[in-house]
């Protein structure tokens, strides 16, 4: 009997061990953030419930440190060791994605290590909490700003947040601008996908900034109005506002210095390129997405075909026109003009947007549903890229009529 009644309580202990070990994140969005140390990637991680156990592998590192999984409605954080493994569930939407943090460090790590564009001053003592960048706003609607590259005379260079890299117009190269093409990519844009020849060990120069080390994509351009195009990833791991009132582009090394009065969108980065959360109305209709926040786009408003007829909008709204885009691999792509009666983001309605529905979406392309700096630039910005976080506030220009 003493046997049974020690058998019994060695049970219930060992159970309630193999409870404490049953971690389970839940989640209602497919995609995850991880957040290493201080580094967050957000939406870095798909579920797969359909893979037997699905690793994750950490940058290298002594000692130990937090490892979080950030879910759309919880957060589960383990404190990790090198060499050891950490297994948890995550519930989507009632299906089990079972999923391990693994410390191997012989292992290499999940997401691919990078280095970050860092820039520098003319003067390397001096020491500021914020930066200033002049822009203008063109008559295509686009933010342009003077530059440099390898010493060059003068580039008209546009600031684009839809671009996750730099890049320079091919028929520059030998003639306004000197640099070796040593490389290629895939570049992704709006209008498909194509390999592009880049350049490695570049110098840029933006006023009294300076970047070293810099890549350069070669992006064969058609009649461009601009000699080449500055991503969001020159100021990584910084704050950027976008003040189209005084036409400048405000660095800011901490949130503590951003004016106040910006309301937080809802932000998520889908492959290397911010986007917000948006709501149409059409009538008693409303459909919600995400829209890519591009400056670098001339236009207001533009929709995949593939988001059009998932939410019926084909044949709903009067056309006016017909209209064609061209990105970067140089693909002309038709659309079909119209007015949308209403557009909220976070707080803000617009009405009376210009809404171009693509006739067919290019291939290979996801999430091609686009805002415009015709739109955006109606509010101020605060483009958070420590933390992937986009607050607004509209401006002077927020009544202004759209231009055709």
């Amino acid at each position: 009997m003493k046997n049974i009644l020690f058998l019994f309580i060695l049970f219930i202990f060992a159970s309630c061990i193999t409870q404490k070990k049953q971690f389970i994140l839940n989640a209602t969005s497919k995609t995850v953030s991880i957040k290493e140390g201080d580094k967050l990637y957000k939406d870095i991680w798909t579920i797969s419930p359909e893979v037997e156990l699905d690793e994750f592998v950490p940058h290298k590192f002594n000692g130990n440190k937090k490892v979080s999984f950030i879910s759309n409605i919880d957060t589960l954080t383990f404190n990790v060791n090198p060499n050891n493994t950490y297994d948890f569930t995550i519930l989507y939407n009632d299906v089990k994605a079972f999923t391990r943090i693994n410390t191997d460090t012989l292992k290499e790590a999940s997401i691919p290590s990078k280095n970050i564009l860092e820039y520098y001053y003319n003067n390397k003592n001096r020491i500021f909490l914020i930066d200033t960048i002049p822009f203008e706003l063109g008559t295509d609607n686009q933010i342009h700003i003077t530059g440099k590259i390898n010493k060059s005379d003068s580039l008209n260079v546009i600031f684009d947040t839809g671009a996750n890299a730099i890049v320079i117009v091919s028929k520059l190269i030998g003639d306004k601008v000197n640099l070796k093409l040593d490389g290629n990519t895939l570049n992704n844009g709006s209008d498909g996908t194509k390999t592009v020849e880049t350049s490695s060990s570049n110098k840029l120069e933006i006023g009294n900034l300076n970047w070293d080390n810099v890549e350069l994509l070669s992006i064969d351009f058609q009649n461009p109005n601009f000699d080449g195009v500055l991503g969001w990833i020159a100021f990584e791991n910084k704050i950027v506002e976008i003040d189209y009132e005084n036409k400048l582009l405000i660095i800011h090394k901490s949130m503590q210095t951003v004016p106040k009065g910006f309301s937080k969108i809802d932000t998520k980065m889908i492959g290397g390129i911010p986007y917000i959360k948006g709501t149409i109305t059409i009538e008693n209709k409303i459909s919600s997405g995400w829209f890519e926040y591009d400056t670098g786009y001339d236009s207001s408003f533009s929709l995949s075909q593939k988001f059009a007829s998932e939410n019926g909008l084909n044949g709903v709204l009067k056309k006016i026109g017909s209209s064609t885009s061209l990105g970067s691999t140089g693909i002309k792509w038709k659309a079909t003009d119209y007015i949308l009666p209403k557009l909220q983001i976070g707080e803000f309605k617009l009405f009376n947007v210009p809404l171009s529905i693509d006739e067919k979406d290019p291939k290979g392309i996801e999430n091609n549903n686009i805002l415009g700096n015709n739109l955006l630039k109606r509010f101020n910005a605060i483009i958070d890229l420590k933390n992937f976080e986009i607050y607004l506030k509209p401006n002077n220009l927020y009544n202004l009529n759209y231009k055709k």
